[in-house]
């Protein structure tokens, strides 16, 4: 439950007035002679619950002030996703990421660090998870747990599936991913250290479904310093090409720091418009408590003013 104007509740001050009146009808009393003869009476029933009708006016009134201050509850039925961006990560974890990649540490172990930073960075965007080598097998869906996803990729090792480097089964299975997502934005990272070379969808073929669905496909290639053997160890022309058609850009990283630069650039090109889903219809509770205090302060006035009227002296 929420409060459309929660400032209202300022107004439960003016139980402070009913407070006082009460507190000062009870300590008047009457004047008698002698309450010897009074001491040892106990008060009628009548007496004792016209003692709690202030009680009654009092929750009267905060029933009153919470009407005021809008209390409704979301309809679930009526989630409005927020313009947010859906982003499927595809990952190669091939054997051949497991070679080194600087700072004593492999591709695959500095690819995971920099996907953690990059996930840790996003506030509003569903994030999705996906490795390949020669088939793709979806390790998340789109999601907003981000404590989740990082646990999951903290944990992904080389040798889940079959080796080799499917990169339209990667793509591929990053796109059924996002193809039912309404978010205003898709997008796919899809990260490779090798050639196409598993017999399956080829990656054209993916690029295809990409522009179809309006997905835009960010490639990343992590290749080994220098220029020297670049040509023989990836395809940078397809990894290019796949970028291009969707919309999107294709990197080129050598080393942990250029890769961490590249995740960032991306993440500066995709930023989310809104937050997150928000409830766009309501179930109003205001005439609920709005009833209530009407009921109880008209039942406090009935009593006060017939069955628990004071005699007059």
């Amino acid at each position: 439950m929420e409060f459309a104007a929660p400032a209202a509740f300022a107004l439960a001050v003016l139980v402070l007035p009913v407070v006082w009146l009460a507190r000062r009808r009870r300590s008047r009393g009457f004047a008698v002679a002698s309450g010897t003869s009074l001491s040892g009476l106990s008060p009628g029933w009548r007496l004792r619950l016209a003692r709690l009708l202030p009680v009654v006016r009092v929750l009267a009134v905060l029933a009153l002030v919470v009407a005021v201050a809008g209390p409704r509850q979301g309809d679930a039925n009526a989630v409005v996703p927020g313009e947010g961006i859906d982003i499927a990560l595809s990952m190669d974890i091939s054997s051949s990421m497991n070679a080194s990649f600087g700072r004593g540490s492999t591709r695959l172990e500095e690819t995971k660090k920099v996907i953690r930073e990059f996930i840790k960075g996003r506030e509003n965007d569903r994030i999705g998870f996906v490795v390949f080598q020669r088939d793709a097998l979806a390790l998340s869906p789109p999601s907003l747990d981000y404590e989740a996803l990082d646990s999951i990729v903290d944990e992904t090792d080389s040798g889940l599936l079959p080796d080799g480097t499917g990169i339209g089964v990667g793509l591929a299975s990053a796109l059924n991913m996002l193809q039912d997502s309404n978010a205003a934005t898709r997008i796919v990272i899809l990260l490779t250290d090798g050639e196409h070379n598993a017999d399956s969808i080829t990656p054209e073929e993916a690029a295809e479904v990409a522009v179809a669905l309006k997905i835009k496909v960010y490639t990343i290639g992590v290749v080994s310093p220098g220029s020297v053997g670049r040509s023989t160890e990836i395809d940078e022309k397809l990894l290019q090409e796949i970028a291009e058609r969707t919309g999107a850009r294709y990197f080129a990283a050598d080393n942990p720091q250029s890769l961490l630069d590249v995740y960032e650039e991306i993440g500066a090109l995709e930023t989310s418009k809104v937050g997150r889903e928000r409830y766009e219809q309501f179930t109003e509770l205001a005439p609920w408590f709005a009833g209530a205090g009407a009921a109880l302060l008209g039942a406090e006035l009935l009593l006060r003013g017939l069955w628990l009227r004071r005699a007059p002296l």
